[in-house]
């Protein structure tokens, strides 16, 4: 029999090794040919059998899929159901065949409850049947389908109502739904379980009105015609996740307010699922709207809702009904909207984060900051020597700056090392180094990151000319700060030019304060250590 379903669009089937594909072929004109396709499941364009030499289907009882037209021309074929798994074709043409002279010969191979599953059905002998319904009741006495006006599939035809009608939902007007969690997931209750729902129907429908379902949530009834990509979304509909039940996979839900570590658990499940003779394991992750539990996990016509993540529970389920559907597809649909991805590296992507990782792809709410301080930074017009008591989250001076990027025109540090914006060079700001700025209005640049201890932060100092920062909250008296190594002192410096001579014992420079630079001339190596803050010179 043909299945119910019929794709009302054409598929761009990707080559893979369970299903055996066959391009077009042209027109098929003897047995020997046709025999030539017993391998066939796919065929990607049309299928033309036409001449009285064909007359045995069986080289196609493992047909599913025509992409295109399917025609039986003048042929001698007297037996149809080698057709039997046949459940795609956009069009049908039986014609000039002797053995099937009218429509009720045609409906040996189809019954009522697949009447609108074959597209522009024409059978010409003895003229044209391009409305099966029309002559059903002719032919069988009776015909099957929804007799409610109401219904999106109402048949004008149909004597006897099937329970097949489907409807639209009026308050879901399209296929994305708010959710937002309301600040509870449910109590934690481990016991799974299981319920079959008897199918709803699987008709296609893709009018901008949201799909109505009686369960919640469903695990068959109408849908999109085109089905998801496989993977994870921020947020997948029921009427798109459904027909990716149809092609055998597995719709993974979760509460929107449960823990990120059940989420975190029900994709390392999929993702660590084994590959079978069907290919990659098929599944969506979604939270859901509505959902009477902290997790289901929905097959075709089956649902196991838990409270709690119980990996051996929903393996078994999975196990038990993956791949039990109408249709076994495993390509991937065109549908990706709030599509995140499929198996990739989960985690934090923020460089400035305490956990980031480089081969993090998908930032998952992870990021972990410290607690960080702030340090602001006087610079007049002009020329000035700065510094900071703050290791920066991003110590690249183009990320310092980028509050005053346009009044900057360049920062040095002491080697000649320069960030210029203009020419997008730039330098990194280093722990214990003074650096000169020229801006060309005042400005205040926010340093924010972790305090130094300046106890644990000493600076070394070269020989020669050195250029360093002054690491402690409060001032200090420069003669103090140096005592322990004036002896290696030739001079000191501020930004305004006053200075600090050991060998003369003189010095003008009021004090050493925070945000200030200082430029020092060594007459050998040494190394400055700064009093703690809770400490006084």
């Amino acid at each position: 029999m043909l299945k119910k379903y019929i794709i009302f669009f054409l598929v761009i089937f990707i080559t893979y090794s369970t299903y055996s594909q066959c391009l077009d072929l042209g027109t098929i004109n003897s047995q020997n040919q046709l025999d030539s396709l017993s391998d066939c499941e796919i065929i990607e364009g049309n299928l033309v059998l036409s001449g009285s030499d064909i007359s045995d289907l069986s080289p196609l009882s493992s047909l599913s899929v025509v992409t295109g037209s399917f025609a039986l021309l003048n042929t001698s074929v007297t037996d149809l159901s080698p057709l039997s798994l046949l459940n795609s074709a956009q069009q049908v043409f039986v014609q000039g065949n002797t053995s099937l002279s009218s429509c009720c010969n045609f409906l040996q191979f189809i019954d009522a409850s697949q009447l609108g599953s074959i597209m522009n059905v024409s059978l010409s002998n003895n003229g044209e049947c391009d409305d099966l319904e029309a002559v059903m009741l002719d032919c069988l006495g009776y015909i099957e389908g929804c007799t409610d006006i109401e219904a999106l599939n109402y048949s004008e035809n149909a004597t006897v109502d099937n329970g097949s009608c489907e409807y639209f939902c009026p308050e879901s007007i399209d296929d994305i739904v708010d959710f937002s969690c309301d600040g509870n997931a449910y109590p934690i209750n481990c016991e799974p379980e299981i319920i079959n729902e008897p199918s709803d129907g699987a008709g296609h429908y893709n009018n901008p009105i949201g799909l109505c379902y009686d369960e919640s949530p469903p695990s068959s009834g109408p849908h999109r015609s085109m089905w998801g990509r496989w993977g994870e979304y921020e947020y997948m509909p029921p009427q798109r996740y459904i027909h990716n039940l149809e092609h055998g996979g597995i719709a993974i839900l979760y509460h929107p307010c449960v823990e990120k570590e059940i989420i975190d658990s029900l994709r390392t499940l999929a993702c660590s699922r084994p590959d079978d003779d069907g290919g990659e394991f098929r599944w969506v992750l979604t939270p859901y709207v509505d959902l009477p539990s902290n997790i289901s996990i929905v097959a075709w016509e089956w649902t196991y809702l838990n409270d709690c993540f119980d990996a051996m529970s929903i393996n078994e389920f999975i196990d038990e009904h993956y791949r039990n559907a109408p249709e076994d597809f495993y390509y991937n649909g065109s549908y990706d909207t709030l599509y995140v991805g499929k198996c990739e590296a989960y985690g934090c992507t923020d460089v400035n984060a305490l956990n980031f990782q480089s081969i993090n792809l998908i930032d998952d709410g992870s990021c972990i900051y410290p607690d960080l301080d702030t340090q602001m930074v006087v610079l007049n017009e002009g020329w000035s020597l700065f510094s900071t008591y703050i290791d920066p989250v991003n110590d690249s001076m183009s990320v310092v700056f980028q509050d005053i990027i346009d009044q900057t025109i360049i920062v040095k540090n002491n080697v000649g090392a320069a960030f210029l914006p203009t020419w997008g060079i730039d330098i990194d700001l280093e722990i214990g180094q003074g650096f000169q700025a020229k801006v060309s209005s005042n400005s205040v640049v926010e340093i924010i990151g972790t305090q130094l201890m300046p106890e644990l932060t000493p600076i070394e100092l070269d020989l020669g000319w050195n250029m360093i920062a002054y690491l402690r909250e409060e001032p200090a008296d420069v003669v103090l700060v140096f005592q322990e190594v004036e002896e290696n002192v030739t001079i000191v410096k501020d930004g305004l030019g006053n200075v600090y001579f050991p060998d003369w014992n003189f010095c003008n420079i009021p004090a050493m304060v925070p945000g200030e630079g200082y430029q020092l001339k060594m007459s050998a190596a040494d190394t400055l250590e700064y009093l703690s803050n809770d400490e006084e010179y």
